[in-house]
């Protein structure tokens, strides 16, 4: 038969003391690594959200860069339909069209800052890029538009299919515009 070896009360006392300082170190632990994670975590979302902050700006500065230029256009388009004189389009004719970033905010979406992003706040982009997206096919159709037109000699026809789409262009970057000012109003406040 085995010999049972009896544990003085003291020593009992003394071993369940020392396994519950060891317990409550691991929890402590634990507890640090995932403060430390959390804060982590915050501090990235923080960096995502600015970079998404400062890829609205540029946005908006391209938009209102680009308006001008695609206002010309469409006055000069609007007058040749006016008058039925192709003869006005002789000349050098420069069109910019807008060139807009969705990478910061593809980036953030598909992150591990996703959840620490105020749900309003995604809303409210995700609605910002949808417009923005909108825009960006808008002016690919003015592209489309006047690639039609190579090779040929213009008619009032392309001038005016020209003219509906970049209308349209011209409508959507207002709203842009309106929208971006708008999340970078909110995105600014405290």
């Amino acid at each position: 038969m085995t010999e049972r070896r009896r544990i003085a009360p003291g020593k009992l006392v003394e071993l369940t003391i020392e396994a519950s300082m060891v317990v409550f170190a691991v929890l402590l632990a634990l507890g640090f690594e995932e403060w430390r994670e959390e804060r982590r975590m915050r501090s990235y979302a923080a960096r995502t959200e600015e970079a998404v902050v400062a890829e609205l700006e540029a946005n908006l500065a391209e938009l209102e860069r680009t308006e001008d230029g695609l206002r010309t256009t469409a006055e000069l388009l609007a007058r040749v339909l006016e008058e039925e004189d192709l003869a006005l389009l002789a000349g050098d004719q420069e069109l910019s069209l807008p060139d807009v970033s969705r990478a910061a905010w593809e980036v953030a979406r598909g992150s591990e800052a996703a959840p620490y992003f105020e749900h309003e706040w995604v809303i409210t982009l995700a609605r910002t890029y949808d417009l923005l997206e909108l825009n960006a096919r808008a002016a690919e159709n003015v592209i489309s538009a006047m690639s039609a037109m190579i090779g040929r000699d213009p008619t009032l026809d392309h001038v005016a299919n020209i003219f509906g789409r970049l209308s349209v262009l011209i409508e959507l970057q207002e709203q842009a515009q309106i929208r971006l000012r708008e999340v970078l109003a909110l995105s600014r406040s405290p």
